[in-house]
């Protein structure tokens, strides 16, 4: 009790002042791996360097108010552990804060390979918020934390529960299938397991998903987040490794965390991936360090060099590089499509195409535009979450002239009468056609684009099928939604119609 009480006398609560420390990405040397929970910083002697400590992907920041910092230094003095670079950096970035102390962010979904130290992250993002962070509140908070199995999710509570029982009077419940913690001052701390039946009622300030690539989502979207509608500035905060093509729900906030990248705008949903690049060698050791930010702290290369040789090639791509991956070729050679990245695109003419993902919840369009020596360059002009805000950005495409339209037939039935002369519709017919041609001139080099993230993703996820007919991408055997690669494919088809100069004539009238 009185080790109790002499820390809790020291606390510092004087969140609002604190300020990112920008962390530095360093080489990548190893030294050995770790089981889960996979342990950080002073664990483990520092005879090496770790990971890459940055993200290849993220949101853009608000600021550099953060109560990131705040969550690291509760780690260190109730956990005894030192959060490394890459959870700090990630926590900093999903407890953005303004100058009153409102959270900036509502959502978040950080994703990583597996090992890295995930859940010492997220515990003490559970810890600190029942406690330093329910004071600063000074109202009672209710969190709930959960993964895809009551034994993932009841991992965090043994780990958790002792600490908030020895520092902070937390009273456990310890009954089977049902663990929580009660503190002092009314906050409550419950631990389920995300299935449908244990993720429905409850009124949350803070949760917690851990591997949200094997949550539903009718979990996720009917279940989790309308629990927090009623509390005032709340997170959804989710962890994970990449998934296959059945995780729904962790590929649409990573979706919508892409398209803001691309957009440059800062929005609710904080994205953070540590992940090598679209279309690299995977076998190229160089570029490991990019999903594995505790390279050298939990992770050793002699462990990841084992792990590559597994036959099941899938399983470990997805859990040691964090990729997604499909259960077919891809359509491209690997890297071919970052080599075709260019830095300018017309920024007249062309053709637009526009469809929709397959559960309606993004529109995209993509314009390519066609040159006099063959070559074709795409770029991504929109990627909204309604079909309002899709046709108001085909109204601002089509405002040039020149630019003529491609559309799917379901959002055909909705087109405006003004823009019928300049549209043709666009289908899996046309797929079949189109997709080898395209695919020739990106292999030919003729096919250029302007280095969209989203783009990238889906053009190196997407899968071609063979059919009687031709070949077509195919969004059933891709790793995840593909209709900006669709919209490309498309648009950049269309554009490539060859293109003449015509001469001047000189037309004399006698009179």
């Amino acid at each position: 009790m009185q080790q109790r009480n002499e820390i809790l006398k020291n606390k510092n609560s004087d969140f609002f002042t604190e300020k990112i420390e920008t962390p530095h990405p360093s080489n990548s040397l190893f030294l050995e791996n770790q089981p889960e929970l996979a342990v950080t910083g002073d664990d483990q002697p520092r005879l090496a360097l770790t990971g890459r400590a940055l993200p290849r992907l993220e949101s853009a920041r608000f600021g550099d108010l953060s109560y990131g910092p705040a969550v690291a230094a509760w780690a260190q003095k109730y956990m005894g552990k030192t959060l490394m670079d890459w959870q700090v950096h990630a926590l900093s970035g999903q407890l953005e804060h303004d100058a009153t102390g409102k959270l900036l962010r509502s959502q978040s979904l950080v994703e990583t390979a597996r090992q890295q130290g995930k859940t010492v992250a997220l515990s003490a993002l559970i810890g600190w918020w029942i406690t330093e962070f329910a004071q600063l509140r000074g109202t009672p908070q209710n969190i709930l934390s959960t993964a895809h199995k009551l034994d993932r999710a009841e991992a965090i509570f043994m780990y958790l529960q002792p600490i908030l029982t020895e520092y902070f009077d937390g009273k456990p419940l310890r009954a089977l299938g049902r663990k929580s913690v009660d503190m002092p001052d009314g906050s409550r701390w419950e631990v389920r397991a995300a299935t449908p039946g244990n993720a429905h009622g409850g009124s949350n300030d803070l949760i917690v998903c851990d591997e949200l690539w094997n949550i539903q989502p009718t979990v996720v979207f009917d279940a989790l987040q309308p629990s927090q509608i009623a509390r005032p500035n709340p997170l959804f905060s989710c962890w994970s490794t990449a998934g296959d093509e059945s995780s729904t729900a962790m590929l649409r906030m990573r979706e919508q965390g892409i398209n803001d990248i691309d957009a440059g705008i800062s929005r609710q949903l904080y994205f953070a991936s540590w992940s090598p690049p679209p279309g690299i060698n995977v076998d190229d050791q160089q570029w490991w360090a990019w999903a594995n930010p505790a390279l050298g702290v939990t992770v050793s290369l002699d462990a990841l060099v084992a792990a590559s040789k597994s036959p099941d090639r899938s399983s470990w791509l997805r859990a040691h590089l964090n990729l997604w991956v499909a259960a077919a070729q891809g359509w491209l050679p690997v890297g071919k499509w970052a080599e075709c990245q260019t830095d300018t695109i017309s920024p007249t003419g062309g053709t637009l195409a526009i469809d929709s993902s397959l559960d309606d919840s993004r529109y995209v369009g993509v314009r390519s535009v066609g040159h006099v020596d063959g070559t074709v360059t795409c770029t991504v002009e929109f990627a909204v979450e309604s079909e309002q805000a899709m046709w108001q950005e085909v109204v601002r495409v089509l405002a040039d002239p020149t630019v003529n339209l491609a559309i799917t037939p379901m959002l055909d039935l909705h087109l405006p009468d003004v823009y019928r002369r300049r549209s043709q519709t666009v289908g899996y017919g046309e797929l079949l056609k189109y997709t080898p041609l395209v695919r020739n001139m990106i292999i030919e080099n003729r096919l250029f684009h302007t280095g969209e993230n989203a783009l990238a993703e889906h053009c190196d996820r997407a899968v071609m099928v063979k059919t009687q007919a031709g070949s077509a991408l195919s969004s059933a055997k891709s790793a995840g939604p593909i209709e900006l690669a669709r919209c490309m494919v498309f648009a950049s088809a269309l554009a490539s119609k060859p293109i003449t100069k015509n001469k001047p004539v000189l037309v004399v009238i006698n009179g």
